[in-house]
């Protein structure tokens, strides 16, 4: 399952000048295990694409099994977007969920070292976090 919003306009303080085009923002879906989801996040995770995150992460949730949540295409985390992130670890925590992140760009690394990476399972590499998932 793939879900992909149309390019939108930018107007994140700092991110770029107004009016630029951003990438388009994807969450796909696949079952690479038998009780193992991996979600792979493209674009931005913003104000317009919060919703879209989070209910992507509750529904691979409620399937049960382990979860990993591929950033490495996430270039730009917003307030809320990092407010989501915790809302997914927290929901996963009270599931009894393991979540492996995978965390490759060094905005999105600063963003979560900076706000305490407490409760995140964080990896460089896709691989490792499906081997660690199980």
């Amino acid at each position: 399952m793939k879900i992909q919003k149309p390019p939108r306009l930018s107007r994140a303080f700092g991110r770029s000048s107004p009016g630029a085009l951003c990438e388009p923002f994807s969450v796909t879906t696949t079952f690479p295990g038998n009780r193992c989801t991996l979600l792979v996040v493209v674009g931005d995770i913003d104000l317009a694409t919060v919703a879209t995150f989070v209910e992507c992460a509750e529904m691979a949730l409620a399937r049960g099994g382990a979860l990993v949540v591929d950033l490495g295409g996430t270039t730009f985390c917003s307030g809320a977007g990092l407010r989501a992130l915790h809302r997914v670890q927290h929901r996963a925590d009270e599931l009894a969920v393991p979540v492996a992140w995978v965390v490759r760009t060094p905005a999105v690394r600063r963003l979560l070292r900076g706000t305490g990476v407490a409760g995140f399972s964080c990896y460089r590499d896709r691989a490792d976090a499906l081997a660690a998932a199980g």
